[in-house]
């Protein structure tokens, strides 16, 4: 079974809901290394050929107390000149999530990858998954079929692509996010999917802008009432029929 190609369709983004469905799925699974490739494709956007070869020289990671506190991400190898070399901070989440499975490998090197060849085993009565037969120089290819199992498990029928295409939108949702940035993080975004963006961009900016005329017309408000010491409209009523009409024309 080989790894997830890559779809060139658009896609949908996951909501928030079905993200909880999925993690929820994923817990269920006999696959250990589903998990932390789930997060990085998901918070950090990588395609399924990024995760393959990323190797613990492209982590530039901060432990505390036997867990990473913060760290970043190179793209050392990706299937567009705009995505190699590019760096993206790793989410809390994503922190949490290698911590666990780097631990697995104590004896890794700078060149051995994140995610290496292995197989998988089940102990005691639980049936608790271990691995076993790493080889560190070697990728791992096959997360296909733990992927579709899981979906299946949770219900949802999303394409292990549509996971980068989420990181995206999730970004492109953010008008305070500059269109720069988004390709800074994700690399290479496609015509039909940056025109789908756009538009996403487009309703978030919208919404900013409707925020910011409510604020506004609370503020205005806000004056008004300080302005006439905040009284009832009867009071402001009389107030007015005290000033002499000559001076109302």
């Amino acid at each position: 079974m080989r790894a997830l190609k890559e779809n060139r369709n658009v896609g949908r983004a996951l909501s928030r809901q079905d993200e909880q469905r999925l993690i929820g799925a994923i817990g269920a699974c006999r696959a250990p290394a589903l998990y932390p490739l789930f997060v990085l494709a998901l918070d950090a956007g990588l395609r399924a050929s990024e995760l393959r070869f990323l190797c613990h020289q492209d982590l530039r990671l901060t432990w505390r107390d036997g867990f990473i506190a913060q760290g970043v991400l190179t793209v050392a190898k990706s299937k567009t000149e705009a995505g190699t070399g590019r760096t993206i901070p790793l989410t809390s989440r994503a922190c949490a999530a290698l911590s666990l499975w780097l631990s697995r490998f104590p004896n890794a090197q700078p060149e051995h990858y994140i995610f290496p060849r292995h197989a998988v085993g089940f102990a005691g009565n639980g049936r608790t998954p271990f691995i076993y037969n790493v080889d560190l120089d070697r990728p791992m290819n096959r997360w296909k079929r733990a992927w579709e199992l899981t979906r299946r498990r949770a219900g949802l029928r999303y394409r292990w692509h549509d996971l980068r295409h989420s990181f995206v939108t999730r970004l492109a949702e953010n008008p305070g996010v500059s269109e720069q940035t988004i390709r800074a993080l994700a690399g290479h975004v496609s015509q039909a999917m940056f025109e789908h963006y756009s538009h996403i961009r487009a309703d978030a900016k919208l919404a900013a802008m409707a925020a910011l005329e409510r604020g506004t017309k609370t503020a205005s408000a806000d004056r008004q009432g300080a302005q006439f010491g905040a009284q009832s409209p009867d009071e402001m009523s009389e107030q007015r029929s005290a000033i002499p009409e000559k001076a109302l024309n």
